[in-house]
């Protein structure tokens, strides 16, 4: 029987910040899947080196594609939203995360 804290991730931030995330949401990202064969998986904790506004950021994307993925063929998706002076910076660890 599978306990409820093992459906959930910590994904910290350089600044040592926790973010909980369901871990079906972190699933979208092929490197947090991938993160359940090593220690990280196992601890159910994950340590990225990202400041946290970025991370934070990559965190409520990962629930926006994960809410509206079902919707995407209907057209009804909002459009997310990122602060310009993010945005670089988004690309660059969204590629590394594979989002």
């Amino acid at each position: 029987m599978s306990h409820p804290s093992d459906d959930i991730k910590g994904v910290t931030d350089s600044d040592k910040f926790k973010f909980v995330v369901l871990k079906k949401v972190a699933s979208i990202s092929s490197v947090l899947r991938n993160t359940q064969e090593f220690a990280e998986g196992r601890s159910g904790r994950i340590q990225l080196d990202m400041d946290g506004d970025i991370l934070e950021c990559i965190v409520e994307y990962l629930y926006y594609n994960f809410k509206y993925k079902d919707k995407a063929a209907s057209g009804s998706v909002p459009e997310f939203k990122i602060p310009t002076h993010l945005a670089l910076e988004l690309l660059v660890k969204a590629d590394y995360l594979d989002i």
